[in-house]
C-alpha cells in the first residue's frame, strides 16, 4: 500500500547511508519512526539542515515493506543549551531510551515526559536531576517500572533487594516520588538525593530489559 503521512516530533537519530542519503529516527506522539532522506547529507538539503532534538514536522512516503522515504521537513523548534557536551550525552541518554520503549501503546506516555526531560536538561543547573526524573519516568510509561514493596535498599533485576546497585533510603524515597508523584511533586525530593546512584539504577534496570544502550559509555566518563 502506498500512501503519504504527515508527522510530527524530534529528530533523536542521523546516520550516514552510502549515496548520500541520511537516515533519521523520530520520536513522535504516536511511536518511533525511520525514515530515509534521499541526498539527505547535503546541507543545501532541509533535511540536511535537520540536527538531533530539533522538533518537526515533516512527511513521509510509504511504499511496501521498506523504509518510509522522508519527502518534506519543516523545522518548528530547538532547544538551546543541549549543545553543551555533558548535556547533549544526557540527552541522547534519554532520547535513546525513550526511542526503544516507545511502542504505539506506549508512546503516547511516553512523548510528553521526554519532551519535559529535554527542556529540563536544557535548562537545569544540575541536567542529571531531570534526567532521572524523566529517565524513569520514560521506564515506567513503557512497561518497565520497577517492583519498590519490599524492604531492599538496593535495586536488583527490577526488585528492591539486599544486593544490587545501591540507593540508600534516600534514593529509594526518591524513586518512589519520581514513579508515584506528580512532576511538581517529585522534582523536590530529587534535590537531596543521590543522583548519581539513580542514574546509575536506571542505566542497569533498562539494559537488563532492552539490552545495551550506545549512549551508556559515553555517560560513564562523565
Amino acid at each position: 500500500m502506498e500512501r503519504y503521512r504527515l508527522e510530527e516530533g524530534v529528530v533523536v537519530g542521523r546516520k550516514a547511508l552510502p549515496q548520500g542519503d541520511l537516515l533519521l529516527r523520530f520520536l513522535t506522539p504516536g511511536g518511533s519512526l525511520e525514515a530515509v532522506a534521499r541526498k539527505g547529507v547535503r546541507p543545501s538539503g532541509r533535511s540536511g539542515r535537520l540536527s538531533l532534538f530539533h522538533h518537526v514536522r515533516f512527511q513521509v512516503y510509504a511504499k511496501g515493506e521498506g523504509l518510509p522515504t522522508l519527502t518534506q521537513a519543516e523545522l518548528l523548534g530547538r532547544l538551546h543549551g543541549l549543545e553543551e557536551p555533558e548535556r547533549f550525552l544526557l540527552a541522547s541518554f534519554l532520547a535513546e531510551l525513550a526511542y526503544r520503549l516507545a511502542s504505539p501503546e506506549a508512546a503516547p506516555r511516553i512523548y510528553p515526559v521526554f519532551i519535559s526531560g529535554l527542556r529540563g536538561i536544557a535548562k537545569h543547573q544540575r541536567p542529571l536531576l531531570p534526567l532521572v526524573w524523566a529517565g524513569w519516568r520514560v521506564v515506567k510509561a513503557g512497561g518497565l517500572g520497577p517492583n519498590l514493596l519490599g524492604p531492599g535498599l538496593y535495586l536488583k533485576a527490577g526488585r528492591l533487594e539486599d544486593e544490587g546497585i545501591y540507593l540508600g533510603e534516600r534514593g529509594v524515597a526518591a524513586l518512589r516520588a519520581i514513579l508515584h508523584l506528580p512532576g511538581s511533586e517529585a522534582l523536590p525530593h530529587l534535590e537531596e538525593a543521590p543522583l548519581e546512584r539513580l542514574m546509575l539504577a536506571l542505566k542497569h534496570h533498562a539494559e537488563e530489559a532492552l539490552g545495551p544502550l550506545k549512549a551508556t559509555p559515553a555517560l560513564a566518563e562523565l
